[in-house]
């Protein structure tokens, strides 16, 4: 089931949580956000005008974060941001439709990088460049397990047979890691004989 945390400064949690039937929907406190250990989450704020200070840009950065303002707002300090905004909508279903899309478009970070859709963004510079489906996928891929079988990648990412020359998986390799380093990321990729590692 799809989910994501609400913090709001209204009593409005059982209306919100009746309108997205389909997500599993868990309170947020200002408490919680001051120990920023919040990761890799959809969060959803409910704001009157204005973001309370105990809402750092670290804690915008490290998650996939929308807002619905009810009143209009300037808001410069973080509009640099990977954020959805929605301001005073009147059509409910059009905030619900909004929010799920943005939601569903799920953001991966991984010690000072954020994959969001297409791109990869350096969280501390704010320097992004955009990647391939398949180093994407690489890359999806050595976050969640730290080291894999190139045979793995060539059949179930690149599609192709186990026994195919292996520089197609190197030069894939090749341009990721030009990548990273385009964006002075903290992590770096290798490989040795059959096994690709992710070193951090």
């Amino acid at each position: 089931m799809k989910g994501f945390y609400l913090y709001s400064e209204k009593s409005i949690h059982r209306t919100i949580k009746e309108l997205f039937v389909d997500f599993e929907i868990h309170d947020l406190s200002k408490e919680d956000i001051k120990k920023n250990k919040i990761t890799n989450k959809n969060i959803l704020l409910v704001l009157y005008e204005s973001l309370p200070i105990e809402f750092s840009e670290n804690f915008f950065l490290k998650n996939n974060v929308a807002i619905f303002f009810s009143k209009q707002n300037s808001i410069n300090k973080i509009q640099h941001l990977n954020i959805k905004i929605l301001i005073g909508h009147t059509n409910i279903n059009k905030v619900k439709d909004e929010i799920t899309t943005f939601f569903v478009a799920k953001t991966f970070s991984y010690k000072n990088i954020k994959i969001f859709e297409e791109k990869i963004v350096n969280t501390k510079s704010n320097s992004g460049v955009f990647l391939t489906p398949s180093e994407k996928d690489i890359l999806l891929l050595l976050f969640e397990r730290k080291k894999i079988e190139k045979n793995f990648l060539l059949e179930s990412v690149l599609k192709l047979r186990k026994d195919t020359e292996t520089k197609t998986i190197e030069s894939h390799l090749t341009r990721i890691r030009k990548k990273l380093l385009r964006i002075n990321s903290q992590i770096e990729i290798t490989s040795k004989d059959n096994m690709v590692f992710l070193i951090t």
